[in-house]
């Protein structure tokens, strides 16, 4: 059963350089660590049990030699930076995993996968991959964690964010055909729809978990989702957080000479600033 949002996946070339770039943006980053069985190395801005991971691919052969889930993962690097994933935890993974074969989708897992932390612990987890792969998906993949949440949080504390920001409270993404999205989300994932704003330009559809909401919106004419879709292809288009002082978010921002605009309520950052990734923060 799938029970919230666990993290959102930025890939980039660079991980010291997208360190930085988010460390502008007033976040306290923590080193992560290594994924051996992938060829990957992380970087991690946790809020609490819901964070970021900054993911960089460290040995592209050992990736490659994955299969398509280290593979795709290097093609996407290889061209672009950004907003590659995200990723929702639950138990008992094997209804969705039921649910998504019954769409004709491929499936992987639930498999085990662990993490070195970079002060020598190992975090452990079963992944189910729908598709081929998780990367540039307008779906996530899931996650049921072998390591316990407190020890989750003893291995990465939650930072002390200078830019205010205290969760993520939401991810929209860019789909080409809105009734495949709905599909996954409503027979494969048992998600009930609920009230939500479309975006500009966009036919959308909305769904709750706690203190989360993800958003699928299809194209219905010009704006930043049809560009999204032309210019990336389906996948995750922006990421909400939320911060408990806007007002001190803006400071920072300007202190740090970060471009951001201010619109609706919140601030958009765009992925200039933000290692390929687009960002809004709104109120808590």
């Amino acid at each position: 059963m799938i029970e919230r949002f666990d993290h959102a996946v930025i890939g980039v070339p660079d991980l010291a350089e997208a360190m930085d770039a988010f460390r502008r943006l007033g976040f306290e980053v923590a080193v992560g660590g290594r994924h051996p069985s992938l060829g990957t190395r992380n970087a991690i801005v946790r809020f609490g049990l819901d964070y970021l991971e900054i993911l960089a691919v460290e040995h592209p052969d050992t990736a490659r030699a994955r299969g398509a889930f280290g593979a795709d993962l290097v093609s996407f690097l290889e061209q672009d930076s950004g907003l590659a994933g995200f990723v929702l935890a639950g138990t008992g993974l094997e209804k969705e995993a039921s649910g998504l074969r019954g769409l004709g989708m491929e499936v992987e897992g639930p498999f085990e996968m662990d993490r070195i932390h970079a002060r020598g612990g190992r975090l452990k987890w079963h992944l189910l991959v729908p598709g081929s792969s998780p990367w540039r998906k307008p779906w996530p993949y899931l996650i049921d964690w072998i390591t316990a949440e407190n020890e989750l949080l003893a291995w990465d504390p939650p930072g002390g964010h200078a830019c205010g920001v205290e969760s993520v409270a939401a991810i929209d993404l860019a789909v080409e055909d809105i009734d495949d999205g709905i599909a996954v989300y409503e027979r494969a994932f048992g998600m009930r729809p609920r009230d939500g704003r479309p975006l500009p330009g966009a036919a959308s559809r909305h769904y709750r978990l706690p203190g989360f909401r993800l958003g699928v919106h299809q194209p219905a004419g010009s704006g930043a989702v049809a560009s999204e879709l032309e210019r990336r292809g389906p996948g995750p288009f922006r990421l909400v957080l939320t911060s408990g002082d806007l007002a001190g978010t803006a400071r920072t921002l300007a202190r740090n000479r970060v471009p951001y605009q201010e619109s609706g309520g919140g601030i958009d950052i765009g992925p200039e600033a933000a290692a390929g990734a687009r960002l809004r923060i709104t109120p808590s």
